[in-house]
């Protein structure tokens, strides 16, 4: 009995497509409806780091606004200087399941940063749409955050701080 029990091999098989699907969608950056807003979750980022991100917005988002759909960003007095639309393509048809959207996002500190960017749809200006981009930013020395799929790093903007500052503090008066 022993016998059988030593010629018996065991293998284990995992279906490499199965496994391919799983970690892509892992490493996608993830998409949330909440009312009017869509929540766009990136991930782990880097403190003082640009990143230009590519995201496919899909159009089951969009179903709120009327058809047809041509968004624009809205014209604020004041900007956004950590995340801007640098581009907005595509429109919701037939043919086309998802809208083309390039952000600019600095990762300026350490914490859950959420940026809001803010788009109108082009035909009928009421309507309003804002996209809330969260991402968990990494201080420095805490690790390299694997990107995920779209956000590509641009730059790496130096600490204006220097840890070997001459810098004594201010002196105090003393009666």
């Amino acid at each position: 009995m022993a016998s059988s029990l030593e010629n018996t091999e065991h293998h284990v098989h995992f279906d490499t497509t199965t496994l391919k699907d799983e970690f892509e969608s892992e490493n996608s950056v993830t998409y949330q409806k909440s009312g009017d807003n869509i929540v766009v979750h990136l991930g782990f980022l880097q403190v003082n780091h640009r990143y230009l991100i590519d995201l496919k917005l899909p159009a089951t988002l969009f179903k709120c606004l009327a058809e047809p759909i041509t968004l624009v960003p809205e014209n604020e007095a004041v900007p956004n200087i950590h995340c801007k639309l640098v581009e907005f393509s595509g429109k919701s048809t037939e043919k086309s399941e998802y809208f083309d959207v390039k952000v600019e996002y600095f990762a300026h500190k350490e914490k859950l940063l959420k940026e809001e960017l803010k788009l109108i749809n082009s035909i009928n200006s009421e309507e309003l749409l804002k996209l809330v981009i969260t991402a968990r930013v990494l201080g420095k020395g805490k690790g390299t955050p694997m990107l995920r799929t779209g956000i590509h790093c641009i730059g790496v903007q130096e600490d204006e701080e220097s840890e070997a500052s001459d810098f004594q503090g201010f002196a105090t008066k003393s009666n």
